[in-house]
């Protein structure tokens, strides 16, 4: 009992400690509530914001404060408060913002005031990036999602869950975050709450940590993005007075409408060109995403954003959704980049007469033009000052360690940050929550606590394998064995195929994984095989051993055994083989025998380079199809050979060039690729490798040497590859693969079939998931080659095309690309593909048509449907 009443006072001490400030409400002239308004105290470099419901508090130790309230659209005010021993009841009433209209009028051949404006700010985007050293602040996040609607199919699963549309989510954050410049982000998250949900689906944390100083924010082009006036359209709005300084209200336009770019309003600061604030909406996938952000003075001349607003919403397959998100960022500590002065006065010679050339940044001597450029009141030019920041900001570049790495991220959560209790949260939380929230906290923090819990126990017994159950044999199970070695079973019914050599057969199949630590792992893999048609038992071994770290890892393989294989390895999915020859009598996949035993070795070099080499011996054997079973038997169809039909070794399968059986082969390969100029970020210290930001260069050099070990085989195969995407201009971008390669030093009777350079055909109704990934209507074998080759798959997604010149298809996430592929060997006489795809149908799903043609006249057309590319790209 004593020991409660002393838990109690202290309760009641530690309040009165933080019970003084400022709080109220804040509203317009007609008594309605702001939600979101900022409150920021310039002292102290801190502030808050107001809830839904137009209310704030803000704890503030006894003193005297320059405390201002601003909201968009709204005449911002500053108040001088003092605070003592209580809180200071405030009752804001904010009239709408007068906005000065230009004297002139704007004649249809003059320019918009907006472009001059806008052209100064986007000279000194580069200079607002890099006028800190550092900086480091405290930001309090709140998101509150709803679910909409929900349709049919999923009511009654969401009825079992206990979720419906009137329940209100809501997660509370408050983070550390420290960066430094140029591109070190450290966050760290002192303490989470939640209600319900967690709404990592809609976190806007790339967002927040991004700035519209930079070209792009996310995925979409900024207004402050030097090609700005190839995407936007921009008109001057007017201006007003705050604090001594002239705030422009510019209206941003995109010139078409779709995802990467935003439309609605941005304020630039007058002689200095720094945001204000911002209003601004875009779309990504047909969801729609609306940003405000506020900026106040941290230090000086430094703006920063202090209060951010986002909303996301919009639904997918009839599930809708809204989500909410406030951030609050306060406690700014700004180290200023010295070499930097905002006193600089931009010229814009489109306008007005330029200033003398300064010729330091002409002759590239940087350090001087710094000095020349920021003296006191000096005009220069903003093309001249873009120069300079550009060059400066290379200069930094070349100074770094790892000019390679264009981001270090480190996210840590503190081990107590779910466990504050509801005390905690009344004293840190800088805006107040409404009452929906707080019946959304009814409830208590320990149950969600406990099923956070709860889910990690299972995510770790699922990691850690479980035990053995019956059901496992059919659809598998994950194992542990002691603490370093662990077994994945996949169970025989995702193995059970069909196809006409064996007819139905089973794979038993498994993976053995020993893990010492993070650079050394084994991986076994036995594979044993039955054909119920061929009454034939297949069984091989697959082994791999890697050592050294992810960028720099050196990778082993040895395998072995009595196998089938694919005479184009991997070109036919063995489900969807089964299906089509099953109910369709299509049997594409093509099957020898063989009987090998191969080893290869692989270095990583930092991601870039990867150097690689191959030697297998084979012996190969023919087989032949053992069944005719299908579940419809179609008139006038019957399964072909197991022959693949092949241009170039004649049109007889009968013919005695396709005969094979106990043909030995000693065959070696040799790779080298390469992505030179390839970027990183780095995330918790570990780099990740930005795959599109180099060209991936690829040389592959292959050798059947005969005599080795009775091998007969005897040829010499070179190939070059180049794999890029690059953007044409603001309107498209292209994805590219292509190959050339020759045979030589072979005659007919020493190079079989399978060993022919083949291509990625296809012949079903699907289309590769790459959108670079194959052909759409080429035969799997039939222009295969031993002699010289190209192939050319290309890809070009456009901003707009036909049907997406109308907005409304755009806003809903719908894409038109076209492709073109082209193949050129000895008998494909030019074969080339053209075609046009309708992408992210329902966000998901891609619809191509195709028209192939040969001879450079048509051959044949089809339609094709597959995975939405956005999911591999």
């Amino acid at each position: 009992m004593q020991r409660s009443l002393l838990t109690l006072t202290l309760c009641f001490f530690s309040l009165g400690m933080v019970a003084q400030g400022i709080k109220g409400t804040i509203k317009d002239g007609k008594g309605a509530p702001l939600p979101f308004a900022s409150i920021f105290v310039k002292e102290i470099g801190t502030g808050t914001s107001t809830n839904l419901e137009g209310n704030f508090e803000l704890p503030l130790s006894s003193g005297s404060y320059q405390v201002t309230f601003q909201y968009m659209g709204y005449a911002s005010q500053t108040r001088k408060i003092t605070v003592r021993n209580s809180f200071v009841e405030l009752h804001i009433k904010m009239d709408e913002q007068v906005i000065e209209l230009p004297t002139f009028e704007v004649s249809g051949k003059a320019e918009d005031p907006s472009y001059t404006i806008m052209r100064k700010a986007i000279a000194k985007a580069e200079y607002h990036l890099l006028q800190n050293d550092s900086y480091s602040a405290d930001v309090y996040m709140k998101g509150t999602g709803q679910i909409t609607n929900v349709p049919w199919i999923l009511k009654r699963t969401f009825e079992k869950e206990g979720l419906d549309t009137s329940q209100v989510y809501t997660s509370e954050s408050v983070s550390e975050i420290y960066f430094e410049r140029p591109n070190k982000f450290e966050e760290k998250v002192i303490s989470v709450r939640a209600s319900g949900q967690d709404m990592n689906n809609a976190n806007p944390n790339a967002y927040i940590n991004g700035s519209f100083y930079m070209p792009k924010v996310v995925n979409a082009i900024s207004p402050l993005n030097p090609r700005a006036f190839s995407y936007y359209k921009f008109e001057y709005q007017g201006s007003f007075r705050e604090n001594g300084d002239e705030i422009n209200k510019i209206k941003v336009t995109p010139r078409s409408k779709g995802d990467d770019v935003f439309e609605g309003m941005i304020y630039i600061r007058e002689n200095f060109w720094n945001i204000h604030s911002l209003d601004l909406m875009t779309s990504y996938m047909g969801f729609k995403i609306h940003i405000k952000q506020i900026y106040a003075p941290v230090e000086e001349e430094i703006w920063m954003p202090v209060n951010q607003q986002f909303e996301f919403w919009g639904s997918i397959f009839g599930l809708s959704g809204k989500y909410s998100y406030l951030a609050s960022v306060s406690n700014y500590k700004v180290v200023p980049n010295e070499d930097l002065d905002p006193s600089v006065i931009l010229v814009d010679e489109k306008i007005d007469a330029a200033p003398e050339e300064i010729a330091a940044i002409r002759e590239g001597n940087l350090e001087e033009g710094v000095q020349q450029v920021f003296e006191e009141d000096k005009e220069v030019s903003r093309k001249q000052f873009r120069k300079l920041m550009r060059e400066y900001e290379k200069a930094e570049l070349k100074e770094r360690d790892e000019p390679d790495v264009v981001s270090d991220y480190s996210f840590k959560v503190d081990s107590l940050a779910a466990k504050k209790d509801s005390l905690y949260w009344a004293r840190v939380r800088p805006v107040p929550l409404t009452s929906k929230e707080v019946e959304g906290y009814q409830r208590e923090d320990s149950t969600y606590v406990a099923e956070k819990a709860q889910a990690e126990a299972d995510s770790t017994l699922k990691r850690n394998g479980a035990r053995f159950k019956p059901t496992d044999v059919f659809f598998g199970g994950y194992y542990k064995f002691g603490e370093r070695l662990r077994f994945d079973f996949p169970g025989f019914v995702p193995h059970l195929r069909f196809n006409t050599v064996e007819g139905w057969n089973m794979d038993f199949t498994g993976t053995f994984l020993w893990r010492n630590d993070t650079t050394t792992r084994t991986r076994i893999s036995p594979f044993v095989r039955y054909g119920f048609a061929s009454e034939t038992l297949y069984g091989k071994l697959e082994t791999q051993f890697g050592i050294g770290e992810r960028e720099q890892r050196s990778t082993f393989r040895v395998s072995g055994g009595s196998y089938v294989e694919q005479f184009n390895p991997g070109v036919v999915d063995p489900l969807m083989n089964t299906l089509y020859s099953l109910f369709f009598e299509r049997n594409y996949m093509k099957l020898y025998e063989k009987q090998y035993v191969d080893a290869s070795w692989a270095r990583r070099f930092n991601y870039r380079y990867t150097l690689s080499a191959k030697v297998e011996w084979a012996n190969r054997s023919q087989l032949f199809n053992n069944t005719n079973y299908r579940f419809f038997d179609s008139e006038n169809r019957a399964y072909d050979s197991n022959v693949p039909l092949n241009m170039e070794m004649g049109p007889n399968p009968d013919d005695a060039i396709y005969m094979f059986n106990d043909a030995k082969a000693f065959i070696t390969q040799f790779n080298f690729r390469a992505k030179p100029w390839l970027k990183f970020r780095r995330y918790n210290g570990r780099l990740i490798p930005l795959n599109n930001s180099s060209p991936e260069l690829r040389l592959t050099y292959r050798k059947g040497i005969e005599g080795v070990a009775n091998s007969e085989t005897k040829f010499d195969n070179l190939e070059f590859g180049l794999k890029t995407t690059f953007d044409i201009g603001v309107r498209a971008k292209i994805d590219l693969d292509m190959e050339a390669g020759k045979f030589f030093g072979q005659n007919s009777q020493q190079l079989l079939f399978m060993d022919y350079k083949h291509f990625q055909g296809n012949r079903i109704e699907f289309t590769p998931m790459d959108v670079t990934g194959g052909y759409r209507l080429l035969d799997y074998y039939a222009h295969s080659t031993a002699q010289e080759y190209v192939s050319v798959l290309s890809h070009i997604r456009f901003r707009k095309l036909l049907f997406t010149q109308l907005p409304v298809l755009r806003l809903s996430g719908i894409k038109e690309n076209l492709f073109v592929n082209y193949l050129h060997t000895p008998t494909s006489d030019n074969y080339m593909e053209v075609g046009y795809t309708i992408d992210n149908i329902f966000r998901v799903l891609r619809l191509e048509f195709v028209q192939s043609f040969q001879g450079w006249e048509a051959k044949e057309f089809g339609v094709r449907i597959g995975v939405a590319s956005i999911f591999n790209n």
